[in-house]
């Protein structure tokens, strides 16, 4: 292979690396995940953009709590319409 053709490839792997860095921040990674997928994005090029285009945080917002149940006692998440535990409808206590 002459020099244009490795440099088209370190090209490539470099930008990447670049696109799976910029793309995991945007999901929620910081700090060392995000150079885990840079590196990813080096070594696997396409397939490791392909990876974090596909993958998920899997960072959730937990509901907070703002009431408990009036019937078994367990913590209402504040946007409940029922209780998580046994069901009721906390709205028709009476």
């Amino acid at each position: 292979m002459d020099l244009s053709s490795w440099m088209f490839i370190f090209v490539m792997s470099a930008g990447c690396g670049m696109a799976c860095m910029i793309i995991a921040r945007s999901k929620g990674y910081r700090g060392t995940a995000i150079l885990g997928w840079l590196a990813a994005g080096l070594i696997f090029s396409i397939f490791g953009l392909i990876a974090v285009i596909l993958t998920s945080h899997g960072v959730e917002a937990t509901p907070v709590a703002s009431a408990t149940c009036p019937y078994c006692g367990a913590l209402l998440p504040s946007d409940a319409s029922l209780c998580p535990r046994c069901g009721a409808n906390p709205a028709r206590v009476g």
